[in-house]
This record gives structure tokens, sequence and C-alpha cells, in this order.
């Protein structure tokens, strides 16, 4: 469980995507129910469908088509430079599955046992991670929505991979690009864009186990 984000709140934000937001839980953490926008599913009829996003909720973690049950392992992370060949994600890339989640702020393990390092934009503004997402139909005939975060290498090898944030004008891009310009975005976020505070154990934020992604 590499990462645990805050997700935005504000109603403001989802505005801009002409979009109500529904209630969140203050901390999301893998495997549990985070929201994402997309662009409207394919199989929608009437306004849904004419409407340019659309916002829905998942498990962070990426169910599979081809997965046996709901509590799919190790895909709340999706590395970007490989994403398009994994047998975990490679449906979902093909498919422009793009999505996402805006959030306040982002939270991995600091370089000492006892540390959470927050990261959140300069400007005060939510993050927008940039993300895969997937319906899977389960054994009992229910489609379960679900998500994973792209990442992508740290420029620091000390460091663990970075969570791939967007710029705002690419967002609507991201979300409606041809398949084939999907990697085209996936870049560094400009790191003085962005802050990052170590902070003492909080009991309220349970500390991430150590994984490849920050």
């Amino acid at each position: 469980m590499p990462i645990q984000y805050e997700p935005t709140r504000d109603q403001r934000h989802y505005s801009d995507f002409g979009v109500a937001c529904p209630v969140q839980a203050p901390l999301v953490r893998p495997g549990e129910q985070g929201l994402f926008i997309r662009r409207p599913r394919a199989d929608r009829e009437g306004s849904a469908a004419a409407a340019r996003f659309e916002i829905a909720p998942g498990r962070w973690g990426l169910i599979p088509l081809f997965a046996k049950a709901r509590e799919y392992p190790f895909t709340f992370e999706a590395r970007g430079e490989t994403a398009a060949g994994e047998r975990n994600f490679y449906q979902p890339w093909k498919r422009g599955h793009r999505c996402v989640v805006l959030a306040d702020a982002l939270f991995r393990r600091g370089e000492h046992h006892e540390a959470v390092v927050r990261v959140s934009r300069a400007d005060g503004q939510p993050l927008a991670m940039a993300g895969l997402w997937n319906g899977w139909r389960s054994p009992e005939g229910e489609c379960v929505e679900s998500f994973a975060l792209l990442t992508l290498p740290a420029l620091n090898p000390r460091e663990q991979r970075w969570v791939v944030f967007l710029r705002e004008a690419w967002i609507d891009d991201w979300l409606h690009c041809p398949v084939e310009e999907t990697a085209a975005y996936l870049r560094p976020y400009a790191q003085d864009k962005l802050v990052r505070r170590t902070i003492l154990h909080d009991p309220s934020i349970p500390l991430p186990e150590r994984g490849p992604a920050a």
C-alpha cells in the first residue's frame, strides 16, 4: 500500500467539469472507494452520453477483466512507461479508459519510520492525478468499477516513483485524446510548483507500507 491521498471535496473544483461531487471520505487508502472523473462511458444513452465529463465511484486498485475476485492485489499504481503492455492494464489503456482523480494532498512514507511526506500544490489548487479505470463483471453479475494511478520513475534514484500530476490545460485532452497520444501526457510535474512537507506520524493517517510510488 504505497500511497494514500486526501480527496478534493470543494465542489467548486468539480463544477469546472460540470459534475457534482458526492460526499467523500477524508482520506482514501489503497483498496478503498474513491471518485474519478472520466469522459462518459460509450455504452451510456441520453444526456449522460452527451456530457463531456462524468464522475464515478470506484475501488482504488484496478480490477482486470480476467480477475476472478474483486480483491485483486497490487494494481493501485500503473507504471506509465510499461502499462500499455502489462497484463493488468493493457485493456484499459487500449480502450482509452483514462481518468483524473482530484486530491488536495498525497501522502507517502518519509525516509524515517515515523515520518510521512505530504505533497500538495504550492498554489493551493488540487492535484489532478492521471489514472486508468476499468469496469469488471463479478460472478454475481455486478459491474464493479475501479481505477489505478499512473506513475513515472523518480529523477532521484533515492526517491520512490512519482504519481503523474496533470497540468490544467492538459486535463481535457488527456481524457479525450486518441489512444496513440496517451503517453505524451505522462511527464514529470514541475517540482517548484509542489510543496513537500514532512510531518510526524499522525495516528489518523496510517503510514503507507514502503512501496514503489510517491
